[in-house]
């Protein structure tokens, strides 16, 4: 079973909302064995692949914040990087292989995640789209590609990069530009950082600018929520996600006592919280498309309308990336 986003928080009920994301593929905990260990070529044989996704997953960051349970690793040895690459690459060449007649396949979407691609060199994120382009035939040009990014990986030649590959969104991640709140996220970053990245992602006139924020970080009030969201509005980005904070097990923030939906006081601060931000940015000439995301209403398009990567299927690169077909992931 799946579940959309709602655009709102349900009602507090005495049971905290916020303990889990909900995405729309199986949880990890509805995994199994397989009884045998199908061939690739199998699964892929009967499906549609007219209209794909495509995801390339790098697992490094030059942090790990406080709430991040995703998986990464924190810096990368000399070479690591590369041999990366080259494990990439060869499963890049195996899943392609798999995929059958190479005028049967295309792809709709593309997307770069992590960890933080943009933590990998101007020239290590040229072989990416190679990866991308020439062993999976994807047209990094004629598709959407987003791809996130850090304050302090979003250089300009990495931008440049990406905006002569053909990358239509840039993702940066802020979660707030009050010093206090990103050290209590343990997120060490410094505003004028940020405010860099930002010129320096608009300078590089990529299409779709979206900056993530998180609400219901220790000592957040209404009004430093209303600070950071001006903040960012500053900029006019085409989008903007906002986030509630999870204490998620085994992340640094994990020592907070209220961890696990004990604190109603934080449940209530937080759907405050959002709808402040809610509010703020409908006012601002913002559509909600779900909970967390809100589009500018004259944003470029990202794609149809009617792509679903849950039925066109979706090829996922990399450590810390799933594939999934419609009846299998």
């Amino acid at each position: 079973m799946t579940t959309a986003e709602p655009l709102a928080p349900e009602p507090l009920t005495g049971v905290s909302p916020y303990q889990h994301y909900v995405y729309a593929y199986p949880h990890k905990t509805a995994y199994r064995p397989l009884p045998a260990r199908p061939l690739l070529s199998d699964l892929w044989a009967a499906e549609p692949k007219d209209a794909l996704s495509l995801y390339l997953h790098i697992p490094f960051c030059e942090v790990r914040c406080g709430f991040c349970n995703l998986f990464t690793r924190i810096g990368a040895p000399d070479g690591l990087t590369g041999a990366y690459l080259d494990a990439l690459e060869r499963q890049a060449t195996t899943v392609r292989d798999a995929l059958g007649e190479s005028d049967r396949v295309r792809f709709a979407t593309a997307a770069f995640g992590g960890g933080t691609p943009t933590f990998l060199t101007a020239g290590e994120l040229e072989r990416l789209c190679d990866i991308a382009e020439h062993r999976m035939g994807a047209d990094l040009r004629a598709v959407p590609l987003s791809v996130e990014a850090s304050p302090a990986t979003a250089t300009a030649d990495r931008l440049a990069v990406l905006a002569e590959r053909g990358a239509t969104r840039l993702s940066l991640g802020v979660q707030s530009f009050v010093g206090t709140e990103a050290r209590a996220a343990v997120r060490p970053q410094r505003r004028a950082d940020v405010e860099t990245a930002l010129g320096r992602i608009r300078d590089a006139r990529i299409p779709v600018l979206n900056i993530d924020l998180i609400y219901g970080i220790d000592g957040q009030s209404e009004q430093s929520w209303l600070h950071s969201l001006d903040a960012a509005l500053a900029w006019r980005p085409e989008e903007l996600y906002l986030y509630p904070l999870y204490v998620r097990p085994l992340t640094g923030l994990d020592r907070r006592a209220s961890a696990g939906g004990s604190d109603p006081a934080w449940d209530e601060q937080r759907l405050t919280l959002y709808r402040t931000g809610r509010d703020h940015l409908l006012a601002h000439g913002y559509t909600q498309q779900s909970m967390r995301m809100f589009r500018r209403a004259d944003a470029p398009p990202q794609g149809a309308d009617d792509h679903a990567c849950q039925t066109d299927g979706m090829i996922g690169l990399g450590c810390g990336a799933r594939s999934y077909t419609a009846e299998l992931h």
